[in-house]
């Protein structure tokens, strides 16, 4: 008996939740609103600033940071300009450890990296040089 009255209450929500569907489906392109297509979905700016910060930069197996005045950084560097640094100190294998002066922009805290463990990214737009 509680068989076949599990059988009938998954009927009846298959039936439901699908005939809801049907009318919010195009049948061809003709009947597609292309102004809604073209409508931009809103995006939240993330606020950033612009900083130079010295420190120690690590690079092995999913581990690309910046550790400067005792906070770690996940570090997105799209130009690879760090690794090209890295050459100019000697350093030509996978993992890389070495003193960097970076200008990046600083996000907001979140969770960045593997797992999220990093609290803040810098994203690298410039390698500066020690004085």
């Amino acid at each position: 008996m509680t068989i076949s009255r599990l059988v009938a209450v998954g009927c009846i929500s298959i039936v439901l939740l699908s005939s809801g569907c049907d009318e919010t489906m195009a049948k061809n392109n003709s009947e597609v609103n292309v102004e809604d297509a073209n409508k931009k979905v809103p995006t939240k700016e993330v606020p950033t600033k612009e900083v130079q910060i010295r420190g120690m930069f690590k690079k092995s197996f999913e581990v690309y940071e910046l550790e400067a005045n005792d906070i770690l950084y996940y570090v997105f560097d799209p130009k690879q300009l760090l690794i090209k640094q890295s050459r100019r100190v000697n350093q030509e294998g996978y993992y890389k450890h070495f003193d960097a002066c970076v200008i990046g922009d600083i996000s907001s805290k979140g969770k960045f990296g593997p797992l999220g463990r990093y609290q803040q990214q810098i994203t690298v737009h410039g390698i500066c040089e020690w004085i």
